[in-house]
């Protein structure tokens, strides 16, 4: 950013100044802010605000029986319609019944719920999140990580089971987190029991107004200021 001082001083005052100065020479910290759990039976569930522009860059639903994008999972595999317990988001199979059997969905295998499921992104997105669709035991924790593995924090632990393993979407929920310095990993928990979670998602998070807003108000000054000029005759 080039500026005139000299001449942005003798045409607005020092208020101005004082406000570009602070735009300029404010220090920039990560910062992070955690999503859900909500209720998510369709992307649309998505929660607003959370990825810049409304969606996601990236959400893998399963339904091509892989795990793609270059996310790798720390344990589990692709489930579907054949495995007779899927519980899939509800309208990954075309239809918003209640029920998501005839999805696909990732799950961690038997008693995996305490040790969790760990999704790794390769490319540090802003904004990340996943579906908790199923699992034993009688609480579900969150967990985000950045560069290096740093916890992010936790939501959770949080009651969401509903003692069925039929494929029921009624307790499906959606976890985000979004961090200026990027997501590196999220992690699903269950006190016991299995784990199975879908839409596993990443983008641009919606930017926070922090210096912008700085910005906007130094020129609010200056217009203003420049108004009053009075007018040589």
């Amino acid at each position: 950013m080039s500026l005139d001082f000299e001449r942005l001083f003798k045409t607005t005052g020092l208020a101005a100044l004082v406000i570009i100065s602070t735009v300029i020479t404010a220090p920039v910290s990560a910062s992070t802010v955690f999503f859900g759990p909500t209720p998510y039976l369709s992307s649309s569930d998505i929660p607003a605000g959370f990825y810049a522009g409304g969606t996601p860059l990236v959400l893998e639903d399963f339904e091509d029986d892989s795990l793609d994008f270059g996310i790798t999972a720390s344990i589990g595999t692709v489930i579907g319609p054949e495995f007779g317990l899927t519980d899939s988001v509800d309208a990954d199979d075309g239809n918003i019944d209640g029920s998501g059997s005839d999805g696909h969905s990732w799950f961690g295998g038997n008693n995996t719920g305490p040790g969790g499921i760990t999704f790794t992104f390769p490319d540090l997105p802003t904004a990340a999140g996943v579906v908790w669709t199923d699992g034993g035991g009688s609480t579900v924790t969150f967990e985000a990580f950045g560069p290096g593995m740093t916890s992010l924090g936790t939501i959770g632990p949080v009651a969401l089971q509903d003692g069925g393993f039929v494929g029921g979407t009624a307790e499906d929920r959606f976890f985000g987190v979004q961090h200026s310095d990027g997501v590196l990993a999220i992690k699903l928990t269950n006190s016991a029991g299995g784990i199975e979670a879908d839409h596993v998602q990443s983008g641009v998070a919606v930017p926070e107004p922090g210096t912008s807003m700085l910005f906007f108000a130094a020129c609010t000054v200056i217009a203003v200021r420049r108004r009053r000029r009075p007018q040589l005759v």
